[in-house]
């Protein structure tokens, strides 16, 4: 009996806690709308009462201080305030809180000698002066702010934290030549503050590289560098500029310039090289792995920058359809001299399948492409995921010469031993897409079903991109004509028949004039114009589609080529714009919205990370 009415009483006791809590809350939440509402006479009650429950609360503080001056009840706002500081005499909040209240009321030289008192009283650790910089700071008085870091570098010692803390401060204040000057006289004593100070110059930096806060810090940074030639963080600084400002080729001027006064090892070149190549830089990417190269194969990074200049040009291979035999040629000697160079590393099969990519479907060199990859699973040369890559790049090949049927059973191979890695999903994709070639549409379709659900992003896509293209183009031709007509200048692409896919698209237009696969037609047409470096005639087939299929799935596709097309190809950055800004305005739902806000924000000048 006596447990039940502990029991009880328990329950009761939290019940009531329970109800004070939510009325607490309640009375919190209306004080708080009364403030912002601008009704401080009925705040006042709220706040009062709370800041005497509570009174080392700086937010009830603070919001019964704000009541009090809108009410102009200054003698009690002066009394609690004063009374604040005898209660909690180690927070200088509340004295500058009376030093702003007499500046608020018109006694400036309180206000002064409160402020002075401060600075005058301030003592260590470092995490008081601090403290009560950051306080000035957020009552807008900087200048004091300023004189409380001075003195801590004369307290505590003349440290690069402080002297970084005051820069910040001038550059709050608009003061850029002496944040600057703060910032370059840390690098000076300390270099291993670069990465500090860059921290600081990312959030006051300016989007326009041309504006004066970006032109002063540059100018003092070649100043200073040219002064103190020894300095390499001074000399990173200016070239992490000209990165931030997309400015690679002063960058990559720096970086050598660097790179020789240190004997180094090309180690930032190394590095810029990567940058470039993410921001589509190929030409200045490729200049720094040849610098990288030429420093001899002594340097341990020769081997790594011949591994990457050659993927910086076989991506440029993959983006710049024209390039001409001796272009071709020069890059296939330099695969053939890297890999006798390499021999049997790791990286030589990644390596000798690009070669017989290259050779196969550029230099109409099929039999020493086919060669080269029938030695590698013969001898085994990689690991188990390179072979697969190499047995897949030879059915490829085979597909190429016209051969429908023995890459299928190499496809398969590969689906097998890879059943739940992506390069088995990749294997099945391009299995099923010679079913499409060879006009097993239902085949190919049901493959592709199963294929939309693939971890990886691309597969995923490009089956759904095929799965559509069958579905919607057989509804209304049950023979498949047209889809077959279709197919077949897609593998004529494939193969790089150019002329005769060009001529059997223009047949399946003058066959089906109302077809719905006629946007897919232009799209394919749009790829073969690329193929051939005409960006105007691919120009014209996309808006074609944007003109009679702006709904179709295609739509947003054609537009973000177009402004792909206008950006890097035709230099016409306001109708590369104009195209960006068309996808997030009339297609907010395509994949692309994400990359053309980007591009968009770039090529109007904004810094994007």
């Amino acid at each position: 009996m006596a447990i039940g009415k502990v029991v009880l009483f328990f329950q009761c006791f939290v019940f009531s806690l329970s109800f004070v809590f939510a009325q607490t809350l309640q009375e919190q939440s209306l004080a708080m709308e009364y403030l912002s509402k601008g009704e401080y006479d009925k705040a006042l009650t709220f706040y009062e009462k709370f800041h005497n429950y509570e009174p080392g609360n700086l937010e009830f503080y603070k919001n019964y201080l704000v009541c009090l001056m809108e009410l102009k009840d200054f003698k009690t706002a002066e009394k609690i305030i004063k009374k604040q500081i005898k209660e909690f005499k180690d927070k200088p909040v509340y004295t500058l809180d009376l030093g702003i209240f007499y500046r608020k009321v018109g006694d400036e030289k309180k206000a002064k000698q409160i402020f002075d008192d401060l600075i005058k009283n301030a003592a260590g650790p470092w995490e008081r002066f601090d403290e009560l910089a950051q306080l000035f700071l957020l009552t807008g008085e900087n200048q004091y702010a300023i004189q409380v870091y001075q003195k801590a570098l004369k307290v505590v010692g003349d440290t690069p934290f402080i002297r970084i803390k005051l820069a910040e401060v001038y550059g709050i204040m608009g003061d850029n030549q002496q944040m600057i000057n703060e910032l370059a006289a840390v690098l000076q004593k300390d270099e291993s503050q670069k990465n500090a100070i860059q921290n600081v110059l990312i959030t006051l930096l300016d989007d326009n590289p041309e504006s004066e806060l970006n032109q002063l810090v540059k100018n003092t940074l070649l100043r200073e560098v040219q002064k103190n030639p020894s300095n390499i963080a001074l000399a990173e600084m200016l070239i992490w500029l000209f990165i931030q400002h997309r400015n690679f080729e002063a960058a990559f001027t720096q970086s050598k310039a660097l790179d020789k006064r240190i004997n180094g090892q090309g180690d930032d070149l190394m590095q810029l090289g990567q940058i470039c190549m993410e921001n589509r830089k190929y030409d200045i990417a490729v200049k720094c792995y040849e610098y990288v190269i030429s420093k001899g194969a002594e340097s341990y990074n020769y081997i790594s920058a011949r591994i990457e200049l050659l993927r910086v040009l076989n991506i440029k291979l993959m983006e710049d359809f024209h390039l001409n035999k001796d272009e071709l040629l020069n890059l296939e000697a330099n695969y053939i001299s890297t890999l006798q160079e390499i021999g049997l590393s790791p990286q030589a099969a990644s390596l000798k399948i690009e070669l017989a990519h290259l050779q196969a479907f550029y230099l109409d060199k099929s039999a020493e492409a086919k060669k080269l990859l029938q030695e590698m699973l013969e001898r085994h040369q990689g690991k188990a995921e390179d072979l697969a890559k190499a047995k897949m790049k030879l059915a490829d090949i085979l597909v190429m010469e016209g051969d429908m049927w023995e890459p299928s059973l190499l496809y398969g191979q590969v689906e097998k031993d890879f059943k739940n890695d992506i390069l088995g999903q990749e294997a099945k994709f391009r299995n099923a897409k010679l079913s499409f070639y060879r006009g097993e549409f239902t085949w190919a379709e049901a493959q592709m079903k199963v294929l939309k659900a693939s971890t990886s992003k691309l597969i995923a896509n490009d089956a759904l991109a095929l799965s559509l293209l069958i579905m919607d183009n057989s509804g209304m031709d049950t023979s498949f004509t047209a889809l077959e007509i279709y197919s077949r200048a897609d593998l004529l692409i494939y193969q790089n028949k150019l002329e005769k896919a060009d001529k059997t698209l223009d047949t399946l237009i003058a066959m089906f004039t109302y077809h719905p696969i006629l946007d897919e037609v232009y799209f394919k047409k749009a790829e073969i114009a690329l193929k051939k470096a005409d960006y105007n005639l691919a120009i014209q087939q996309y808006e074609k589609i944007l003109k009679n299929y702006p709904t179709d799935i295609l739509a947003d596709d054609a537009l973000f080529r177009m402004g792909d097309i206008y950006e890097r190809k035709l230099d016409d950055i306001a109708k590369a714009m104009d195209c960006y800004q068309r996808i997030m305005l009339e297609y907010p739902g395509s994949m692309y919205v994400i990359e053309a806000r980007k591009r968009y924000r770039q090529l109007r000048g904004d810094k994007v990370n």
